[in-house]
């Protein structure tokens, strides 16, 4: 019986030595696309990519159709953080 017990004090140390150094640990990074606003035409859409985000990096800002194409499409601009 005395031995179970100190396994459990043992195990439970452990366990709080992990957690400690787990919450050291800084967070991943969640960067990924987000919706800015959208655009009836591809012109409009770069126009205000660079009027607004001229500085950022290509990597960051992109215009995509959305949906499927057709004759009246709209696009859409994306910003990756």
């Amino acid at each position: 019986m005395k031995a179970v017990k100190r396994a459990l004090k043992v195990g439970l140390c452990a366990l709080a030595v992990g957690g400690a150094l787990l919450a050291s640990v800084p967070a991943a990074s969640a960067a990924e696309w987000h919706w800015h606003s959208r655009y009836s035409s591809w012109v409009a859409c770069q126009t205000n990519t660079l009027t607004q985000f001229g500085g950022w990096n290509a990597e960051h800002v992109k215009c995509e159709i959305d949906g499927t194409w057709n004759p009246f499409q709209t696009y859409s601009l994306y910003l990756y953080y």
